[in-house]
């Protein structure tokens, strides 16, 4: 296990981190990744994002053309030239709002000594390793001749891209669709002899997984474990000796990302208890609900902070999506995750949510028996608070807000660009003047240093009203019972009111846990109230989860 010293949980990301060889995956790698994946699966419209994103982080355009050209060898040239066209439009399309991307370099000219069969035939070699023919390049040899003078030396002669980079793309495609796992595992030993570090050869995998399909990401994660004899176990270590991984696991295709907590005293072949802790909407994993996460392993328990599916590094599309049966489900995902790990007692595991976290943990454990024990801090029924707003100030808007929704959906069945809107202000020239509560603290903890994060980025699909408006958390809250229920407010929350409600519905064992002076989303990080809602809940899961 590789144990990295630092406080920051963001580093764990695969491309920003080195292995022993001391190579990173670079931002435009990453993008020849999605490329190559969409163009061989056929995935237009993703491809085009994909396009666009690979050219802001600056691929040329000729690399890029290359990546397709490559392509066509290994997903035929039907998948090669659709991608061409949408390139081709993505480049016009950015030229006529002024963006004039570069070019890149030519290939050079090749030289074929002492002949191109024989060129090629050298290339083939360098890359595998080997001199062997295969089986079914013997049975048709015409097929050996154009593998060796065609792909290997007519096209992997062009200097635009490196063997490196050839090879992400490759793998890539292959890990991207059916039927061709032999080929798939054959690269990724060609992809090591190129020069692919193994941290480099999961990072795809992690991209695939999450951009394509948890299936085909795992598959890729597998064949690396059998190739590397050991699993993806890097950890970081964090304060007071705990340690954390980031792990995948599956909300039917979409790969749902979290960071896995494990205490300092951690024994490898013991079980522990576990909690899966839910972000508030609009949050990411790293934020409040990683804040949680470390604490409570601090107390000994194995802890999961996770991304929604459609939402930070989770997988799912479109992005930012906000749909409360997969937030839901995402609930019941991790639970899975976490009653098969090793190092859990499947027999113990509760749940924290937080906000909006919350209200869906609660929704998720109503009927979802393996989760032993419930807790919420601040907790929010998004779909109400989607209907009527804080305290019931849209109420009387929401037949108008929902005309409004089905006349974007028209608009975005017909090809316009999907309407995202905001969560919280952007900026403190948009508060209302006079404005308090969550209206002026949202700004304050995501929009600020205090709690910012690249991964929230403050929209949601605003078409996803029509499924929260339709959602209510905690209609059937005495589900719960006879598992215990712990709600934590602060006594200043504007939210409390969920709280309060839900309490009421409730039915035995729950619990009502007020810290005083605090606000819904002083809760979120300010240690003073942390640490209270902490001490509560290591109180409440030690006595419950055993």
């Amino acid at each position: 296990m590789l144990l990295i010293a630092t406080g920051n949980i963001c580093a764990m990301a695969y491309g920003q981190q080195q292995d022993s060889s001391g190579k990173a995956f670079t931002a435009k790698q990453e993008s020849i990744v999605s490329i190559a994946a969409f163009t061989a699966n056929g995935e237009q419209a993703y491809l085009k994002t994909a396009l666009i994103s690979g050219l802001d982080a600056g691929l040329s355009v000729n690399e890029i053309k290359e990546v397709l050209i490559q392509l066509y060898a290994y997903a035929g040239f039907p998948r090669s030239l659709n991608a061409i066209n949408t390139l081709e439009g993505v480049v016009k399309e950015r030229k006529e709002k002024g963006i004039n991307d570069a070019d890149g370099k030519e290939s050079s000219p090749a030289s074929f000594k002492p002949s191109k069969f024989e060129y090629g035939k050298a290339v083939q070699t360098k890359l595998t390793g080997s001199t062997a023919t295969g089986s079914a390049q013997k049975f048709v040899p015409v097929i050996d001749t154009f593998l060796k003078e065609h792909l290997f030396a007519d096209v992997f002669s062009r200097d635009i891209l490196d063997y490196e980079n050839r090879e992400i793309a490759t793998i890539s495609a292959l890990a991207s669709i059916s039927g061709v796992e032999g080929q798939l595992r054959s690269h990724l030993n060609v992809g090591r002899n190129v020069g692919l570090s193994e941290l480099q050869l999961r990072a795809i995998a992690f991209i695939i997984a999450t951009k394509v399909g948890w299936q085909q990401g795992n598959m890729v994660s597998g064949y690396l474990d059998d190739m590397f004899k050991s699993q993806d176990n890097r950890a970081i270590a964090t304060a007071n000796g705990v340690t954390v991984r980031k792990v995948t696991f599956p909300n039917r295709n979409i790969a749902v990302v979290g960071n896995l907590f494990f205490p300092g005293d951690f024994e490898k072949g013991k079980k522990y208890p576990a909690i899966l802790i839910g972000h508030p909407a609009g949050g990411v994993k790293e934020q409040t609900a990683g804040i949680y996460a470390q604490k409570l392993a601090e107390q000994g328990f194995i802890t999961l902070a996770f991304d929604a599916s459609y939402q930070g590094e989770s997988g799912g599309e479109p992005r930012f999506l906000e749909d409360p049966a997969v937030r839901v489900e995402d609930f019941r995902a991790a639970t899975d995750y976490l009653s098969t790990h090793p190092s859990v007692d499947e027999n113990s595991i509760g749940v924290l949510g937080i906000c909006a976290g919350g209200g869906f943990a609660i929704k998720a454990a109503e009927t979802e028996h393996r989760l032993k024990a419930v807790a919420t801090i601040s907790m929010v029924d998004l779909g109400q608070l989607r209907r009527e707003g804080l305290a019931g100030v849209l109420k009387s808007q929401i037949q108008q807000r929902l005309d409004e929704v089905g006349k974007q959906r028209t608009k975005e069945a017909n090809g316009e660009p999907v309407k995202y809107t905001n969560y919280v202000f952007n900026s403190p020239g948009e508060i209302p003047a006079g404005a308090t509560g969550m209206y002026k603290e949202g700004y304050e903890y995501y929009r600020t240093p205090r709690g910012q994060h690249p991964n929230s980025q403050n929209k949601y699909v605003f078409t996803s009203l029509d499924k929260l408006m339709n959602f209510s958390a905690i209609d059937h809250v005495e589900l719960i019972s006879p598992r215990p229920l712990l709600l934590i407010v602060g006594k200043e929350a504007d939210s409390r009111y969920f709280s309060d409600d839900a309490f009421a519905r409730a039915a035995e064992p729950k619990q009502l846990f007020e810290v005083v002076g605090a606000s819904h989303i002083d809760m979120y990080d300010k240690p003073g109230y942390v640490s209270q809602a902490v001490n509560k809940m290591t109180e409440f899961f030690r006595q419950y989860l055993k």
